[in-house]
């Protein structure tokens, strides 16, 4: 299947390992392409696409069923806009491209049916809907190849940790999203900062500059609906949040380099999971039905760390999806099944504090029990995902997309 990047972006089909798919660049090159692809993940009202023309002949051929459009925002899980889908028949309209001729790429789960009810609302006729977590995939991409290795290391430094151990958790994701504000803020009021392992990247000191500006309570109100209650018992602590600036643990062999699964320039593995128990992982956001996971819950997974989740609902069966461990009932997981965003994210921290009042003695029994569950996972994420569970998947999506917007 030959496919035509038809313009600058990241895309789904730069780590693919689907043998059947042939890469070429720019609509020019692809004159026999059967699917033109064009990334709009950071352009999602496809502005970046305002001046695009379609050669005749491409479309003509889509307009036959022998090729078709991919409109890829997979890199993005945002919800069904009206706006959006405005600007996306529009820019169909404009090219003449019918929409059963194309297929949009998300991460959002919910996007397909609440994009088809607004269709139906206003006689639309809909594009093909497909979900895709892109971040997921491509994390574990990069270890196709050293895997084994990455691997081997990690199990030894497990085997390696010490029995009293500094931290409790550890706490990535340094972007300061309202998830992660509001978790730690409740730290702080609590008493229990010092416990983890904090990764936080700071507010914005200045008007303009790198990172984001500091949140007032009516902007965490707003970003968190359902939350009022907790962000005004919280905000007072926002100064003290505030007064930490940058706090990036290992700031040293860290630099500013985006914290992944691991680089070249660090060590094979996150050395304060070795010194730590397990990890809160705050996701993107904090939704009210299941939308999607990301890299974030594949850090610990990899690394040989239990994890308690402060995102979507459902997040932790897309984890099992994946072939993964979870760890009920060593850990109370009721709270994946809670689709109240403020509910789940008080069943969450309870586990956490739970964990927290553990002693040494209590965790050391504790990780002895999911040994066989960390060393699976970690086996899995980076011998096992990247190469049979990948080229599985990847050649059933292509098949997908095929079976949209190709005519049958």
């Amino acid at each position: 299947m030959i496919v035509a990047i038809g313009c600058d972006g990241r895309h789904v089909f730069d780590s693919t390992r689907a043998p059947e798919i042939r890469l070429v660049q720019g609509l020019a090159e692809g004159a026999t392409a059967e699917l033109v692809v064009f990334p709009c993940s950071q352009h999602r009202r496809y502005e970046h696409l305002a001046s695009t023309t379609l050669p005749e002949p491409l479309v003509a051929r889509i307009r036959q069923g022998s090729a078709g459009i991919l409109l890829d925002s997979s890199l993005e899980g945002v919800p069904h806009k009206p706006d959006v889908t405005a600007a996306l028949h529009g820019l169909l309209e404009r090219w003449r491209v019918p929409p059963a001729r194309c297929v949009f790429l998300t991460q959002d789960r919910q996007y397909d049916a609440n994009y088809r009810a607004h269709c139906e609302a206003i006689g639309l006729e809909p594009v093909a809907v497909l979900t895709h977590d892109y971040w997921m995939w491509d994390a574990l991409n990069r270890y196709a190849e050293s895997g084994e290795e990455a691997y081997a290391e990690r199990l030894a430094a497990f085997r390696a940790r010490p029995f009293r151990r500094e931290r409790t958790f550890v706490s990535l994701n340094r972007t300061p999203r309202p998830t992660k504000i509001l978790f730690l803020l409740r730290l702080l009021e609590d008493g229990l900062w010092s416990r983890g392992f904090i990764s936080f990247g700071g507010f914005r000191t200045g008007p303009t500059g790198p990172g984001k500006p500091r949140p007032t309570p009516e902007h965490l109100t707003t970003s968190l609906p359902g939350f009022a209650d907790l962000v005004a018992q919280l905000a007072p602590q926002l100064d003290t949040l505030a007064g930490y600036g940058r706090v990036l643990f290992g700031l040293e062999r860290h630099g500013w380099r985006r914290l992944e699964l691991g680089d070249s320039g660090l060590a094979a593995h996150f050395e304060e999971m070795d010194r730590s128990w397990f990890t809160a992982v705050t996701e993107t956001e904090m939704r009210a039905a299941p939308s999607r996971i990301t890299e974030k819950v594949l850090k610990p997974l990899v690394n040989f760390h239990p994890l308690v989740l402060f995102g979507n609902p459902g997040g932790l069966a897309m984890i099992r999806d994946y072939g993964f461990a979870t760890f009920d009932p060593l850990i109370d997981e009721s709270y994946d099944r809670e689709l109240d965003p403020r509910r789940r994210f008080d069943l969450a921290y309870a586990e956490l504090v739970r964990l927290c009042r553990l002693s040494e003695d209590e965790l050391s029994r504790w990780e002895s029990a999911l040994a066989e569950r960390l060393i699976f996972n970690a086996r899995w994420g980076l011998t096992r995902f990247p190469t049979v569970f990948r080229e599985r998947c990847d050649g059933a999506l292509v098949d997908r997309i095929r079976l949209r917007v190709l005519a049958r």
